[in-house]
């Protein structure tokens, strides 16, 4: 019997939040709540009220954050108040080896963003919680279906390993073939699934890819891949913010300009709200979107997680959403 999905896409920060809230609000037995940064302004309020209200109602509530991209929550009096209120806490703080850890502090960073509730809906993309991204172009989606499960077993083994300082532990679905599935990237030279996956369907598309990224900053086989395919006829565009939050992951991005058109990858960036999205589409049949960004920190050193589909109504629909926005970028060529 064929799995039934649903899903509904979000392509801004504010209209994330309202579809994250409103599952929430509707949570008869749990929250799950994944993010790499939670805090700042107005919606960190508004998300707190909510669960502490739901904690209250009997409501299982589990806030799993990263230490370093959530440091002022980690801080916070708005955390002890949440804890007061029977609201469960932890914190991912990244792991190293104690001969490693004073070089590298900041690195191994848990970047998914996933909520999940009553373990039947989960919204899954690049949206953060705090009040600078309210207005941002990002792209989130909501989903009920079969691969929940597989959401809802992931974060239950970060949870658990983050409570004994372990690494977060390699996020692949066991049927990649599905419909729906999940794949991740850590540290780990074993573990880059989702990298995997990229390149395996980058070289055997046939019409085009088309990436969004907040931050880019891809390496040599990466590259080696989308010249392969423009050699073979695909149309290769790569969607990227015209101006991002980090000045210097734009400053960054510009060095693999000139390289990418010479080899006749097209570039745009994107002209209105900041750019925040983390997606790929090829051919109408295979759709990836979540925390990963197409930059070395995502590909080699991040914790990430995404959702992939070939399920090809899935993919048109992440198709016409980077049309769309291709119409609010300008184009950039060879000088």
């Amino acid at each position: 019997m064929r799995e039934t999905y649903s899903w509904k896409f979000s392509t801004t920060s504010e209209m994330a939040w309202e579809s994250m809230l409103e599952s929430c609000r509707n949570a008869k037995e749990s929250i799950d709540l994944e993010q790499y940064i939670f805090g700042g302004g107005t919606i960190e309020q508004t998300f707190a009220n909510l669960f502490l209200t739901k904690a209250k109602e009997g409501v299982v509530v589990r806030l799993l954050f990263d230490a370093v991209g959530s440091f002022g929550f980690y801080r916070s009096a708005l955390r002890r108040e949440l804890e007061a209120g029977g609201v469960r806490v932890i914190f991912h703080r990244g792991i190293f080896m104690p001969s490693l850890k004073r070089w590298f502090p900041l690195l191994l960073r848990d970047h998914r963003k996933l909520l999940l509730v009553d373990g039947k809906e989960a919204h899954i993309g690049g949206v953060i919680i705090t009040e600078k991204a309210r207005l941002w172009r990002d792209t989130s989606v909501y989903i009920r279906g079969k691969v929940v499960r597989e959401l809802e077993r992931s974060f239950e083994t970060v949870w658990q390993r983050s409570h004994k300082m372990d690494p977060v532990g390699q996020v692949l679905s066991k049927n990649t073939d599905a419909e729906f599935s999940i794949a991740g990237n850590s540290f780990y030279l074993y573990d880059k699934d989702l990298y995997r996956a990229f390149l395996r369907h980058i070289t055997s598309a046939k019409k085009y890819i088309y990436i969004t990224s907040a931050y880019f900053s891809p390496n040599a086989e990466f590259r080696r891949a989308l010249y392969y395919a423009y050699e073979k006829g695909v149309d290769v565009r790569i969607l990227l913010p015209k101006k991002s939050d980090i000045f210097l992951a734009d400053m960054l991005a510009k060095m693999y300009f000139k390289r990418l058109l010479r080899q006749g990858v097209r570039i745009f960036l994107y002209t209105g709200e900041i750019l925040h999205a983390k997606s790929i589409v090829i051919d109408d049949h295979f759709a990836s979107l979540g925390s990963c960004n197409f930059d070395w920190l995502s590909f080699w050193i991040n914790y990430e997680l995404n959702v992939q589909s070939t399920n090809q109504h899935f993919a048109v629909e992440l198709r016409n959403i980077f049309l769309q926005d291709i119409k609010k970028s300008e184009e950039i060529f060879l000088k």
